[in-house]
């Protein structure tokens, strides 16, 4: 994705977010914060004479509060030292009124899924046995597994509530399985090397600092909140606070909060910020050359799980296996499939950071197989790959996502044997 577009916006209205220079705010600013659409297009229908069989999902937790409270102390703290010596202009005022009225909704919530992402799950599992009637048939078993946090459990809680509501017969069977995030320390599987990846400590971070601090021209900025930017530049790093409050921006939406800071902001200020946003996703979950190719073959764990797991449920009659993870798996799993728009080498750090579209992997995004099997039982098994619900294109997929079982099989399955070679060898 070229970030120069992301100021086009889809909502031009006299009340669309607007920058600081009056420009409109394009959603996809908000990367993967942006909220998961509430409509989404009719699927293409089944093939001709075949019926929906099985669906393989694995899917990102909805919208959720921010992870950690120093996200928002630390800017409240900052520019409450700031109002005490007098030095916030208007707008900075407001600004931290604002966040001083927000601190209750932010209390004790660190990480956990919002009202908004509970819809949004709601609406996922609502919208896919509308579909797949045929799938979700009385008595059918259907899988639903999380990984060990408790935004994704909260995640699979809404999605298997509203398919029990639907669908009461429904025989779930609910179970916990940390290696559905290979990335996290607390599944047991990444070594020393793969958590210093994602490290303060990493050795790509020194060149990401120094990108940021090019990219970001935090003069303006400082201009608009505190009547005098040198004494600002006393309180904090000011790129540090200008990354801090676009991570508050981005999160408001999510969060159920009116309150719009993109006005904080240039488009060109906007721009810069989510291309450093991408280059954080691109270093720990993509194919860049800073990094050991560690980052995206450790998908295979989730990958090969979902083959196999696939093949059984065939052989067997499962209906679904639902499985509910984190965005960075499903970031490295397109890299590791093949996915269109998810392979690039970047050579630069502007590359870098244009590499990957990460708003294409919103809140509640979505990884689905949806798979058919023909009505007379003659004929090839076919499989339609979704990403949040609209045909996603593979090698050996046709436009609308749609391919043979066993062609693709070979081929996820070759790519799964390559990645746990780097994972022995590396």
């Amino acid at each position: 994705m070229l970030f120069t577009a992301l100021l086009i916006s889809c909502c031009t209205g006299p009340g669309a977010p607007r920058t600081a220079d009056g420009k409109p705010v394009d959603e996809r600013i908000m990367g993967v914060y942006r909220l998961y659409p509430s409509r989404v297009a009719p699927l293409p229908e089944a093939p001709k004479g075949y019926d929906a069989c099985y669906i393989s999902h694995y899917g990102r937790h909805g919208s959720r509060y921010l992870l950690a409270d120093s996200q928002y102390r630390w800017v409240h703290d900052l520019l409450s030292r700031a109002s005490a010596d007098g030095r916030l202009t208007r707008l900075g005022q407001k600004i931290h009124n604002d966040l001083k009225r927000m601190l209750p909704q932010f209390e004790d919530r660190a990480g956990d899924l919002t009202p908004i992402g509970v819809a949004q799950q709601k609406a996922i599992a609502r919208r896919m046995t509308t579909r797949h009637s045929s799938v979700f048939r009385p008595e059918a078993i259907v899988r639903v597994s999380t990984s060990a946090t408790p935004r994704t459990h909260e995640s699979m809680e809404a999605f298997c509530e509203e398919l029990r509501q639907l669908c009461p017969t429904l025989r779930i069977e609910s179970r916990e399985d940390a290696a559905l995030n290979p990335y996290s320390s607390a599944s047991g599987i990444p070594n020393a090397e793969d958590l210093r990846v994602k490290s303060p400590d990493a050795d790509w971070r020194p060149g990401f600092n120094a990108y940021c601090h090019r990219r970001l021209d935090t003069g303006d900025l400082l201009a608009r909140l505190f009547t005098d930017p040198a004494y600002a530049a006393t309180l904090g790093d000011p790129v540090d606070l200008e990354r801090s409050l676009f991570n508050l921006a981005i999160h408001f939406a999510g969060c159920g909060i009116p309150t719009d800071w993109f006005s904080l902001f240039t488009g060109e200020e906007l721009t810069a910020l989510a291309q450093c946003e991408a280059y954080t996703f691109y270093m720990e979950k993509g194919p860049g050359r800073e990094t050991s190719d560690r980052t995206w073959a450790l998908s295979a764990l989730i990958l090969d799980r979902m083959l196999s797991e696939a093949s059984e449920a065939l052989d067997k009659g499962i209906a679904a296996h639902l499985r509910f993870g984190h965005d960075g798996c499903i970031m490295a799993l397109l890299t590791l499939m093949g996915a269109e728009g998810w392979t690039s080498v970047a050579t630069t750090p502007d590359e870098t950071a244009r590499a990957w579209d990460i708003s294409r992997i919103p809140m509640a995004s979505n990884l689905q197989w949806i798979f058919y099997r023909p009505v007379s039982g003659d004929g090839a098994i076919l499989v339609r790959l979704l990403l949040n619900e609209k045909p996603l294109h593979l090698p050996l997929t046709d436009s609308c996502g749609l391919g043979r079982w066993d062609d693709l099989h070979r081929d996820l399955a070759e790519r799964c044997g390559k990645a746990f070679s780097i994972l022995k060898n590396l």
